[in-house]
């Protein structure tokens, strides 16, 4: 059984740890409502584009895209396309299951859709996601550092840029995210989200029977010559959306998990505090006891 000394000091190191929680809690917070406030503008932004392209594309009899070729070619061997799954995770720790989440993922998914495609390789925006597969036995492409850390938009371009610029020279053949989707401030949804090539029941993320909200309306210089404008400035909207819903996702995590680690200090005191009154009021008791005992054999002597 510890010793009053030593539960005095439990008591003062949990305090000073529930302190630290309380505090990152805090922080967290700050800055949940400013990620919040950005994800939260930025996808009626992103939906109301995808809306827009997928009724100019409805209106076009053929789109003279690379980012439109068939998914379905591509890649060696048995001519199965080869794929890049972008593991979306944060730099940092201390926020309960959500690297974890999107790790499991990731390696679930691979191993389900492995026969699917002659290649699958993993690309890391995140320390922890890519600290994780460093020793694993899987095909590692890109470590993207850069978008690590607070997003931007500059960040967003830069990461689409590699992405499709591999598209373009043929060294993959699909790109996939995996990442956290950001509902509440307790709540993340992990998702696999296609982005190349572009489809609209994938990156357009609607129906064929939406594109009719183009119909009737005047488009100029041209419907495609426009499409293709708004097609090339999707692509790093898309990608800001999703490193924004992660960055949402990574500060609720972070609150949450702070929060529980707050109570469960708070518990913790308590049963230590608890233990502490209950060995001193035993140490008391021998004391008086050693007291009266003395007492009573000085008195038998005399």
């Amino acid at each position: 059984m510890a010793s009053i000394k030593d539960l005095r000091k439990q008591i003062v190191s949990v305090k000073s740890t529930q302190q630290t929680t309380k505090a990152m809690k805090l922080v967290s917070a700050a800055k949940l409502r400013r990620a919040q406030d950005a994800i939260q503008s930025q996808r009626p932004y992103a939906k109301a584009l995808n809306r827009l392209m997928a009724g100019l594309v409805s209106g076009l009899d053929k789109v003279e895209s690379p980012y439109f070729r068939d998914s379905s070619t591509g890649g060696p061997g048995a001519g199965l396309p080869r794929l890049t799954l972008v593991v979306v995770t944060s730099d940092r720790g201390l926020c309960g299951s959500f690297n974890a989440n999107v790790v499991k993922m990731a390696q679930r998914w691979t191993r389900e859709n492995q026969a699917g495609y002659s290649e699958i390789r993993l690309e890391f925006v995140g320390r922890r996601g890519n600290d994780f597969f460093r020793q694993r036995s899987v095909s590692k492409g890109r470590y993207y550092d850069q978008a690590g850390g607070k997003v931007t938009f500059a960040k967003a371009q830069q990461l689409c840029k590699q992405l499709l610029a591999d598209f373009e020279a043929g060294v993959t053949d699909q790109v996939k995210f995996v990442f956290n989707e950001f509902k509440n401030a307790a709540t993340q949804r992990v998702v696999v989200e296609d982005f190349l090539p572009v489809t609209l029941e994938g990156i357009l993320g609607v129906k064929e029977s939406e594109g009719a909200v183009m119909e009737g309306a005047i488009v100029r210089p041209a419907p495609g010559e426009v499409f293709y404008r708004l097609l090339e400035k999707n692509f790093p909207i898309q990608v800001f959306r999703v490193l924004l819903e992660s960055q949402a996702g990574e500060h609720g995590a972070r609150m949450s998990a702070m929060e529980n680690a707050t109570k469960n200090a708070g518990e913790m005191i308590k049963k230590l505090t608890l233990a502490y009154n209950k060995q001193r009021q035993a140490g008391i008791t021998k004391e008086l006891l050693e007291i009266i005992s003395g007492s009573e054999s000085q008195a038998q002597a005399s």
